[in-house]
C-alpha cells in the first residue's frame, strides 16, 4: 500500500484514498487506464476538469453524455437521458469512485470530483490523441 495520503472531503471527516491505495497489488497505471477506458468516464472527468464545479448530479452528467455522444463507436446513437443515467449509476460512477477520482453518493445521486493529477495528465493525452474536445 502506498504511503501517499488521499484528499480530504471538505469537512465530513473522511479522507478519500489516493488512487494507488485502492487496488492493493494491482499496478496504479492499470487503475488509471481502466478509469479512462470508456468515453463516458472520460467525458465525466473532462467536465469536472474544465469546469469550475466540483459537484454534479447524475441528471446533469446524463444530460452531458446525451449531448456529447460520439459517432461510430458501434453503439446505438441517440440514446435517451434515462439510458445514460442508468449507465452512469450502474457502471461508470462506481468505477470512477473505486479509482478515487470521484465520490459517488447513490443516496443523493450526487458526484463530487476529487481530481487526481495522474488521471488528469493521461486524460489530457487521450483527449489530444483522440481529437475530441468539449
Amino acid at each position: 500500500m502506498s504511503e501517499r495520503s488521499g484528499s480530504t472531503d471538505g469537512g465530513r471527516g473522511r479522507t478519500k484514498p489516493a488512487v494507488d491505495d485502492l487496488e492493493g497489488d494491482r499496478p496504479f497505471i492499470d487503475t488509471v487506464f481502466e478509469a479512462l477506458s470508456d468515453w463516458r468516464r472520460r467525458e465525466v472527468c473532462q467536465f469536472f476538469m474544465e469546469g469550475d464545479v466540483s459537484t454534479a448530479t447524475v441528471d446533469e452528467l446524463a444530460m452531458l453524455l446525451a449531448a456529447s455522444e460520439p459517432v461510430g463507436l458501434g453503439e446505438p446513437r441517440g440514446r435517451s437521458h434515462d439510458e445514460f443515467a442508468t449507465e452512469l449509476v450502474e457502471t461508470h460512477l462506481p468505477r470512477l469512485d473505486a479509482a478515487g477520482v470521484v465520490d459517488y453518493d447513490d443516496r443523493s445521486d450526487t458526484v463530487r470530483y476529487w481530481g487526481q493529477p495522474t488521471v488528469e495528465k493521461w486524460l489530457d493525452h487521450v483527449t489530444e490523441v483522440d481529437g475530441r474536445s468539449n
